[in-house]
Order: C-alpha cells, then sequence, then structure tokens
C-alpha cells in the first residue's frame, strides 16, 4: 500500500506510531556506545535536513569533550515506489503530486539558496538503497554513513540522478568501493533492500526521516524522533543515552 505523502513540518510522509520492540563516530571499543537506527529515503529533502542536524550534534558533542562511541546504522524506506524506474523531472513530479513545489520553500536554506541549490530530479531510491547496503557490507556503518552523505549531495546540491546506475557507480568510485557495477547491473539485495522497507511499514513507520535511539550495551527502550529535529534535540538525546 502506497504511503500518500506529504513533505511538510520536518518529514516525509504521515506521522508514526512505532511498535517498539566524515565525523568522528566513534572512539573506542571500551566506551559505551549510543546507536541511531535512521529510517530514511534518498527521496526525502527533509532526511537530508535530519542528516545534517545529527552530524552536527555528534560534532559539537566531541567538541564538548564526550568520548563515547556513536553509531548511525541508516535503513531503507521508499517512500514512493512507484515513482518512474528512471527518476522523474522535479517539477513534473511536484506539480503532479502537489500542483506546485511551493511546499519546498519551508525547506532550511532553500529559500536563500544556499541548500538544495541544484535538485533537478525526484529518484527512484531502490538502487540507491542498494548501493547503501553494498557500503554496509563492504565498510560497516562507517562507509554507509559516507554513502549517505555522498548520495543526498548529488541529489540535492549537484543535480545528479541517483536512479541510474552510471550515476551510482560514479558514487561508488568515491566510496572506494570495487565490483559496485556488477552488484548494481544484477538482482543481488532487491529483495532484501524491498523487505527491509516494508518491514518499516510494517512497525508503524509512516514517516520519514525517523530515529531509534539507544545504548548498544544495554537493555532498555529505544528513544524515538521523528522528523528533522533540530541540532539540540538531537543533542540532548545523545546526551541523556549517555547518562544511562
Amino acid at each position: 500500500r502506497l504511503v500518500k505523502m506529504a513533505c511538510e513540518g520536518g518529514s516525509c510522509g504521515k506521522s508514526s506510531r512505532v511498535n517498539n520492540g566524515g565525523l568522528s563516530l566513534a572512539t573506542s571499543a571500551t566506551s559505551p556506545t549510543v546507536v541511531f537506527d535512521v529510517y530514511s529515503d534518498l527521496a526525502c529533502p527533509w532526511c537530508y535536513v535530519g542528516k545534517d542536524n545529527l552530524d552536527a550534534a555528534i560534532s559539537n558533542f566531541r567538541k564538548n569533550g564526550g568520548s563515547e562511541n556513536i553509531e548511525v546504522h541508516w535503513k531503507p524506506f521508499m517512500i514512493d515506489p512507484a515513482t518512474a524506474k528512471e527518476g522523474e523531472e522535479y517539477m513534473a513530479y511536484n506539480r503532479r503530486r502537489w500542483g506546485s513545489d511551493g511546499w519546498t520553500y519551508s525547506l532550511p536554506g532553500r529559500r536563500e539558496n544556499t541548500k538544495f541549490q541544484n535538485w533537478k530530479t525526484w529518484p527512484n531510491t531502490l538502487h540507491a538503497h542498494r548501493l547503501m547496503h553494498l557500503a554496509e557490507k563492504k565498510g560497516g556503518w562507517q562507509l554507509q554513513h559516507r554513502a549517505k552523505g555522498i548520495l543526498l549531495r548529488m541529489v540535492y546540491e549537484d543535480g545528479e540522478n541517483i536512479s541510474l546506475v552510471p550515476t551510482l557507480v560514479k558514487a561508488a568510485e568515491e566510496l572506494g568501493i570495487e565490483g559496485a557495477e556488477k552488484y548494481l547491473k544484477s538482482d543481488e539485495d532487491v529483495d532484501l533492500v524491498k523487505s527491509e522497507a516494508r518491514e518499516a511499514s510494517r512497525m508503524g513507520i509512516s514517516g520519514v526521516p525517523f530515529f531509534l535511539a539507544y545504548r548498544a550495551d544495554l537493555q532498555h527502550k529505544p528513544m524515538t524522533l521523528s522528523g528533522a529535529q533540530p541540532t539540540k534535540a538531537f543533542q540532548q538525546c545523545i546526551n541523556e543515552l549517555c547518562k544511562k
């Protein structure tokens, strides 16, 4: 079932109710570990904002002397799987879905042209999620986190179409991932990524970005943050988890 998307108010999708069940992110093996599991779609501009705010919070935490390990694991979510396989032209997609792109001017930096400076395509993100999965297999969550930043930059700042395999191969080359072209041209992990995206919906997540934050070394109910939270909210979350 497709989710009717409304990209505003800090998230893409509907409000979520979850059935709980180049930064220095990690420091040492002996420190407690704070983990963020982030459900996100590369076709969601608020996910771009949310990642930047989370990165800023982690950077501030380090500057203030925080020594705990912090890991960020990106989970696939596909807001609109019906997007054309090769992506859709930016304005055409916005007109088809919402009548205009007026909603995008609530995005931080959009109106001032300091962010989202070259957004040309609304991508189909299936294969981009596969590249994210491959990055994690090749280099763990650290490489996956780098991949997320590169792919978001390509969509919103570089005017690239990450629906296309050649574009993703270029991203893989920037990441130093070998064998990406062969992988992306195959069907490997297609069903896995689709299944993981469906699992997010089964958990009750219908809007992204959505963050589950917890201490890996403790048994406790995760903290949840929905939408592109401000940097301060992420900092408070990290500080609270470190005190557990």
